[in-house]
């Protein structure tokens, strides 16, 4: 076993992690999804599977991280779908924000209504506008 390559050993995967990976917009900090929070990996993980995966996170059941850290054909291609989305996310935000000159409240409030979930609180739109506004700061750095 070695040092995972994502937390580093930690087993958890912090702000530090993320920037060095550069999953700021697909990752939060947490227990580390790519050793599980073991800290340690079997060699053979690293030279099938990159660390800086998208679609493997903690939210995943069981099941599929299984299929994913083994390769199986339709777990990556729902990963491969998965990243397309978050990509198409990404920059639907960016052209509404930089090209129509939505504020993030407002382009929170366009996706659920593009979803047809025309009923949401409060804390629901924070939370996507919040996300919003990460989208933006990390174009802004780049």
């Amino acid at each position: 076993m070695v040092d995972c390559p994502r937390c580093l050993g930690k087993g958890n995967v912090d702000l530090e992690d993320i920037k060095r990976l550069k999953k700021e917009l697909f990752w939060r900090p947490g227990k580390c999804a790519y050793c599980n929070g073991i800290g340690k990996v079997p060699p053979g993980r690293i030279e099938n599977l990159r660390a800086d995966f998208e679609y493997l996170t903690t939210d995943l059941p069981s099941w599929e991280r299984h299929k994913v850290i083994n390769g199986d054909e339709d777990a990556l291609k729902r990963a491969n779908k998965y990243k397309e989305e978050i990509q198409k996310f990404i920059e639907e935000v960016e052209h509404l924000y930089y090209i129509e000159n939505m504020e993030p409240g407002e382009i929170a409030g366009h996706f659920f209504h593009k979803h047809d979930h025309l009923v949401y609180s409060a804390s629901e739109k924070q939370k996507i506008a919040d996300y919003i506004e990460k989208v933006i700061k990390t174009k802004l750095k780049n």
